[in-house]
């Protein structure tokens, strides 16, 4: 008996959970005084590894909890939803509290205290948990998994709305929050200490994981997005990519004043030209994804991917402990060393939670180039697709 599409379409795509790890690397490398940073770091154009990164979230969360709508109803999606939320408030409170440890521990262990550590954490330690826990104190690193809590708070909602017919009017709503972060960008983050929400405006950012959503709960109802995609389209794409690349990468003039040009690029406001050339880029990507669906398939990186909050998690961690000492990156062989050191420590940490480390000893084995490779990536729901 022929399977149903959605049925087909359940199965985890592998290329989503390779490119979070990828962007997951990127995200770390980013966060290290390293140069590798020259090939992590806006080397496409405008935009991060962090915009990647939520807006996969956004997509991978509109195909999940779609089917829990469609499966057990508002209830179902409701109770999947607050799940989630406790996992991710759970994994965001052990990374603080580890990334507070590494800071109090140091500074008792070496009597003095790096002035890259969290202000507060050194300063008035337990205000620091206690703000921590209500989200209201969020220093670089430890940010991004409380944005994410509050964005799947809303899933039920936005869900909701554009399986309802409603997709637009939600879309449109998101495009005006977004407009407000533009015209007030404080508005989506508070910012006075020792109040600290994060560097990451809620109200712009939650434009680019509600696309997201949306292209994630198209995917699975059957909308081809990029089948077919027209030559106007992919032209208009690639110009506005190129011009990013070349801007980043070979200095090309701007097309716009300094101060404009600015504003345009705001990353915790998510400036438009920023918001557009990663849209574009993403675009194309989804393009090549499509038609070749083995380029966009890592093993490693899959595995990365697939535990991407204990990689956060561990990262935050890690990298708040590392940066305490610049002795550690006193030289470029250094600053390398530990760069890739500690991108190993998270693939370690995602091989123990899959349970994998026997797989990555013989990574043949379960290949995606492999005959069950193939497979998967043929049955898999890439929603851009069709």
């Amino acid at each position: 008996m022929k399977a149903k599409p959605e049925s087909i379409r359940s199965a985890r795509d592998p290329r989503y959970d390779t490119l979070r790890g990828l962007f997951l690397i990127c995200m770390t490398v980013n966060h290290l005084p390293t140069e590798l940073r020259w090939v992590t770091d806006q080397s496409l154009g405008f935009f991060t590894a962090a915009e990647g990164f939520v807006f996969l979230s956004g997509l991978m969360a509109g195909m999940v909890y779609t089917r829990k709508l469609r499966a057990g109803g508002p209830g179902a999606l409701w109770t999947a939803v607050l799940g989630r939320t406790k996992t991710i408030y759970a994994w965001h409170i052990a990374s603080f509290v580890g990334a507070l440890a590494c800071v109090v521990l140091t500074e008792y262990a070496c009597g003095y205290c790096s002035p890259a550590a969290p202000r507060l954490f050194f300063e008035h330690p337990l205000a620091a948990l206690g703000l921590g826990a209500t989200l209201l104190y969020q220093p670089g690193l430890l940010d991004l998994l409380p944005m994410y809590c509050v964005f799947v708070l809303f899933l039920p909602a936005v869900i909701r709305g554009i399986e309802s017919g409603r997709r637009w009017l939600v879309l449109s709503a998101s495009v005006l929050l977004w407009l407000v972060a533009q015209w007030a960008p404080a508005a989506g983050s508070l910012r006075t200490y020792p109040i600290n929400t994060g560097s990451f405006s809620l109200l712009a950012w939650q434009l680019i994981f509600v696309a997201g959503v949306a292209i994630g709960h198209a995917g699975i109802s059957g909308r081809p997005q990029v089948a077919r995609p027209s030559r106007l389209a992919v032209l208009c794409a690639a110009s506005v990519a190129i011009y990013g690349f070349g801007v980043q990468q070979a200095h090309w003039p701007a097309l716009w004043p300094d101060a404009v040009f600015g504003v345009l690029l705001n990353k915790p406001a998510l400036g438009l030209l920023r918001l557009a050339d990663f849209g574009c880029v993403a675009y194309l990507v989804a393009i090549v994804g499509a038609r070749f669906p083995s380029l966009l398939a890592s093993r490693t990186l899959e595995l990365i991917g697939r535990n991407s909050l204990a990689v956060v998690a561990t990262q935050s961690v890690a990298i708040t402990a590392l940066l305490q000492f610049p002795a550690l990156f006193a030289t470029a062989a250094d600053r390398t060393l530990v760069a890739v050191g500690t991108v190993a420590l998270l693939l370690c940490v995602a091989a123990a939670r899959q349970g994998l480390v026997g797989t990555l000893l013989h990574p043949a084995a379960a290949s995606p180039l492999s005959p069950e490779g193939s497979r998967r990536l043929n049955q898999a729901a890439w929603p851009t697709s069709g």
